[in-house]
Formats: C-alpha cells, sequence, structure tokens
C-alpha cells in the first residue's frame, strides 16, 4: 500500500518493495522501455574504469526519476572482502553502476537498491552494496544506502553486484522494476513498473 504526499506531514517510508530475480519478466500491459547509451563503449579491462553514460527514465505513477550516470564493469575489492567471499566471486569480479535518483513526491515510497539487476552475458546478478561498502567509500564511490533515497529527496550513488565467475562483464544491461501496489487513500491499483538499459 501507497500513501499519497501531503507537504504537511513528515517524511516517511511505508512500503518497501522487495524484488525476486524473477521480477524482471514484465506483467502484461506493465509500462516498460528500453533505453541505449548515447554512446558507444568497449567493455573495459582497467579495474576502476568508469564508463559514463547517460541514461534517464521516470516512473510513470510515481514520478521518480532516474539517471544511469555511470558504469564500472570491474572494482578490484580488497583482499579481505576478497577472501570473505571468495565462494561467492568464484574468481569473479564486483560491478558497479552510477544511480542519480529523485523520488517524484507522489507517494511515501523510496527508490530501493532492491529494484536493480544486472544482466551481463546472459547471467541475472542481484544487487548487493553493503559487503562491498567500505572499499567502495575508499575509492570514492558512494555505496547507495540501505534504507535507499527517501520520498521527498535526492541522491548520487553507486550499487554494487557480485559477479560471480564472471572477470570481465560485457554485453550488459539493467534492470529496474518497481513491484505494483495500491493506493491506500483511493484503493486504485498502481501497475508494476519496468525498464532496461544498457551499459556497455
Amino acid at each position: 500500500m501507497l500513501v499519497p504526499m501531503n507537504r504537511f506531514v513528515p517524511l516517511c517510508v511505508v512500503s518497501l518493495f522487495v524484488v525476486a530475480l524473477g521480477a524482471c519478466t514484465n506483467e502484461p500491459g506493465a509500462p516498460q522501455s528500453t533505453l541505449a547509451p548515447q554512446m558507444t563503449a568497449t567493455p573495459s579491462t582497467t579495474p576502476g574504469e568508469v564508463v559514463p553514460l547517460d541514461l534517464t527514465f521516470t516512473d510513470p505513477q510515481l514520478l521518480d526519476a532516474i539517471t544511469i550516470a555511470g558504469f564500472v564493469p570491474i572494482f578490484d575489492v580488497s583482499d579481505a572482502v576478497k577472501s570473505q567471499f571468495s565462494a561467492d566471486l568464484d574468481d569473479g569480479t564486483v560491478s558497479l553502476v552510477d544511480v542519480q535518483g529523485t523520488t517524484g513526491g507522489e507517494y511515501y515510497s523510496a527508490i530501493q537498491e532492491s529494484r536493480f539487476h544486472l544482466v551481463c552475458d546472459q547471467k541475472v546478478y542481484a544487487s548487493k552494496t553493503a559487503p562491498f561498502a567500505a572499499d567502495m567509500t575508499a575509492a570514492g564511490f558512494a555505496p547507495f544506502p540501505d534504507d535507499g533515497i527517501p520520498a521527498g529527496e535526492s541522491g548520487d550513488y553507486w550499487v554494487a553486484f557480485l559477479m560471480g565467475g564472471n572477470t570481465n562483464p560485457t554485453d550488459c544491461t539493467l534492470t529496474y522494476t518497481r513491484n505494483a501496489a495500491k493506493d491506500d487513500s483511493t484503493g486504485d491499483d498502481i501497475p508494476v513498473y519496468t525498464t532496461t538499459v544498457q551499459l556497455n
């Protein structure tokens, strides 16, 4: 359930959307779009190299505006983190995506990290920022906060993806899926919104 925003009511989050890996498939009639980068990027093989992007989309119901501003296919984490996640990494890497978001102010709903999924070389990867937050901060990449970008606010953060077994992610797309909900004041259904952008 979502509660419409009211300028006289303090901002708060009343509904968090949790997106499973299977949620990347579109429901019939769901708003969707696919955006391609405005430049041709070759896959990076240099750790920490940023592929600049300018891909913008807006949720037509919540009016949340999001720009995907950059992609780091290979982010070299510390040896301690590599050791901790050796089984999950499986000699792969960590990739980062720069998310600039502004909530639309229509409802008390935050932009959540769990809405993002990365698909590289035909394999789906869920977001996993928290374990790499210290390494990201040390390298100058502000990690996406655990509570997301709150209602009525803007932010510029990086979302991390653990790329198990993938040393150089190529043919990568990012899918954003906001689950269906219901307007708490009117009872109206708010349809799912999903879109996909090409990163490299």
